[in-house]
């Protein structure tokens, strides 16, 4: 027979295993600081609803607080290279060889458009820099985790697994770039000086930074 002390362990496995099988991310308190703040196992969240919640109230605030001029940032780079940049004022993730993220801002020309791939994109020119090519994701097909990795407080431990999480590095790309295009023709950029800020890993050992955008601006 099984004793009471085992039939208690069987009965409290089964139920974490099926709260934990009811959701699909959980939600964590941004401003608690270090550590699984918030972190009890709540009732099932989608990845939209995460960032319904999320978006305006902790994300916008984010990227308007930590976001760099980046020509500033090219030129510090270019004087005490990436990494010694990233730790001022990049994030990066714990996997061994990550890269930082940044999230930069700027005013500069649309000097090419390429909408000829699905992998569109926009080369702009910065005043005083030509260290690095600068195109700017405008899709219609939208890869990478730049938007999601360069924010601090979304974490992989928020979610039940890995699809969830991807998930939600594609929503933040399409979010991203539909405001930023909403008021964009992107057919009619060359020349046009445009404002933006959108997030990009650190050029590994290339001279092209590829940055997906969250807003931009036609001047």
């Amino acid at each position: 027979m099984i004793n009471a002390k085992r039939m208690y362990i069987i009965l409290l496995s089964t139920v974490v295993t099926l709260v934990t099988a009811a959701c699909v991310i959980v939600p964590i308190d941004p401003d608690a600081g270090e550590g699984p703040a918030g972190s009890a196992v709540a009732q099932a969240v989608d990845v939209e609803s995460y960032l319904d919640d999320y978006w305006e109230s902790y994300i916008l605030p984010e990227i308007n607080e930590r976001r760099v001029n980046l020509a500033s940032l090219i030129e510090a780079a270019d004087s005490n290279g990436w990494d010694s940049v990233g730790e001022e004022y990049g994030d990066i993730r714990g996997d061994i060889g990550a890269s930082y993220t940044f999230i930069a801002h700027s005013t500069a020309v649309v000097v090419e458009t390429n909408t000829e791939s699905r992998n569109g994109y926009i080369i702009v020119e910065l005043e005083g820099q030509d260290s690095y090519e600068i195109r700017i994701s405008i899709g219609p097909a939208l890869s990478g985790t730049a938007i999601r990795d360069s924010i601090k407080f979304v974490d992989f431990n928020q979610f039940v697994n890995q699809v969830d999480f991807a998930k939600l590095a594609t929503e933040l790309n399409r979010i991203g770039n539909e405001r930023a295009l909403e008021n964009a023709d992107i057919f009619a950029l060359d020349g046009k000086t445009i404002e933006f800020t959108g997030s990009f890993f650190a050029p590994n050992g290339n001279d092209e930074i590829s940055i997906m955008p969250i807003f931009l601006e036609v001047k």
